[in-house]
C-alpha cells in the first residue's frame, strides 16, 4: 500500500508561474549615441561640405603701398549623399493566439519588446560593421602592446597619440572613445591605471579614463548577438564589439559649419516625427482575424570625414 494517497500529482497541475519568466535581452545599446542624430524632411539630400585644406593653408600676402591686395578662396564639395533606408521588421498575432495566451505571456507586450530589441541590435550590427573595422577611417592605430599585456603596454599613452593623431588629420582633437565590454575590463585592471587611483581611496572606471585622455566621452558596447544558425542544436553567442576601439571627433550637437567623424541621418515625418529614430505600428487584418506589429526606421549612419577617426583593432587578447 502507497505511504500517502493522494501524492502531489494527484491533486497539483503544473501551471505557468504568473509572477516570474524569463526573457532576453541586450542591457546596454550605443550605436545610436555615437553620430549625432540629423533629423531629415526629405528621405534624400545633399551633405554640403567646404574642402578641408582650404581652410588650413595660410595664404595671405605681403602687401605693398598702393598695390592690389591679393585675393584667393575656397571651394565646396556637394557630391556627399545621404539616403534614408527603410529597415523594418513585423511580428504576427493571431486572435486566437491572443485569448489562448496565459499570464505572465502577453502576447501584445512581447511582441512590442521583441521588435524594439530587434530594432536596436540591427543598428548596433550595422553601425559595428560599417565603422568598427579596419579600413574604414583614415588612419588604422596599431599598439605597440596589446592593452591586456600589462607589464608592456600603455593603453593611456596610446589612446592620447589616437587623440592627437585626428587632432593632426582635421583640426579637431577626438573627444569620443567607443570601446567594448571586453577591452574596458581589461582596461579598468591595467597597473597602470590602477598606480594612478592607489592613493586616492577612488577606483578606475571609464570616467577616470576619459579624463587621462581628454575626452568628452566613453561609450561602452556589450551587446551581444546570436551566431549559430537559427534552429541549430547548440546556440553561440558573440559580442558585437569585439576587442576594438574607436576614438573620434563628434560634435555635441549637428549644425552650420560643424565638421563631424559621422551624422546619422533620420527620415523623420516617416518614423512618427518623434524623438526616436524609429517607431511602431499596429496593422489589423480582419479577414485574416490578426494583428501584425512592425517596426520601422528609416536611417542613414553617414560617415562625413575619415580623417575624424582612429581605429584600433584587437587591442586585447
Amino acid at each position: 500500500m502507497a505511504g500517502f494517497q493522494p501524492d502531489t500529482g494527484d491533486v497539483h497541475v503544473d501551471a505557468l508561474l504568473t509572477n516570474l519568466s524569463v526573457g532576453y535581452m541586450n542591457k546596454r545599446y550605443i550605436a545610436s549615441q555615437v553620430f549625432p542624430i540629423v533629423p531629415t524632411n526629405k528621405q534624400s539630400d545633399i551633405i554640403p561640405r567646404y574642402d578641408k585644406d582650404k581652410w588650413f593653408r595660410e595664404q595671405m600676402k605681403l602687401r605693398a603701398p598702393g598695390a592690389p591686395v591679393a585675393t584667393s578662396g575656397f571651394t565646396v564639395d556637394n557630391s556627399l549623399k545621404f539616403f534614408n533606408d527603410n529597415f523594418a521588421l513585423g511580428k504576427e498575432i493571431p486572435d486566437e493566439v491572443r485569448q489562448n495566451t496565459d499570464v505572465p505571456y502577453d502576447m501584445d507586450r512581447d511582441a512590442t519588446r521583441w521588435l524594439t530589441e530587434m530594432v536596436q541590435i540591427h543598428w548596433e550590427k550595422k553601425f559595428a560593421t560599417d565603422f568598427f573595422a579596419t579600413g574604414k577611417w583614415g588612419t588604422d592605430f596599431v599598439e605597440s602592446a596589446q592593452w591586456s599585456d600589462y607589464a608592456a603596454s600603455d593603453p593611456i599613452q596610446d589612446l592620447r597619440t589616437m587623440r592627437s593623431n585626428v587632432l593632426g588629420k582635421s583640426g579637431q582633437p577626438a573627444n569620443l572613445l567607443v570601446t567594448s565590454n571586453l577591452v574596458m575590463d581589461k582596461l579598468l585592471d591595467h597597473p597602470l591605471l590602477v598606480e594612478r587611483v592607489k592613493y586616492t581611496g577612488g577606483s578606475v572606471s571609464e570616467q577616470m579614463i576619459a579624463q587621462l585622455v581628454r575626452l568628452d566621452k566613453v561609450l561602452v558596447g556589450d551587446a551581444i548577438e546570436a551566431t549559430a544558425a537559427e534552429g541549430a542544436t547548440t546556440q553561440t553567442y558573440g559580442a558585437l564589439w569585439g576587442k576594438h576601439a574607436l576614438v573620434a571627433y563628434v560634435p555635441p550637437a549637428p549644425g552650420l559649419f560643424v565638421p563631424a567623424g559621422g551624422y546619422t541621418f533620420v527620415w523623420r515625418p516617416l518614423v512618427g516625427g518623434g524623438a526616436a529614430p524609429w517607431f511602431m505600428r499596429r496593422i489589423r487584418k480582419d479577414d485574416l482575424r490578426k494583428d501584425v506589429l512592425e517596426v520601422h526606421t528609416y536611417y542613414d549612419q553617414k560617415q562625413i570625414d575619415a580623417d575624424m577617426g582612429e581605429f584600433a583593432a584587437d587591442v586585447v587578447a
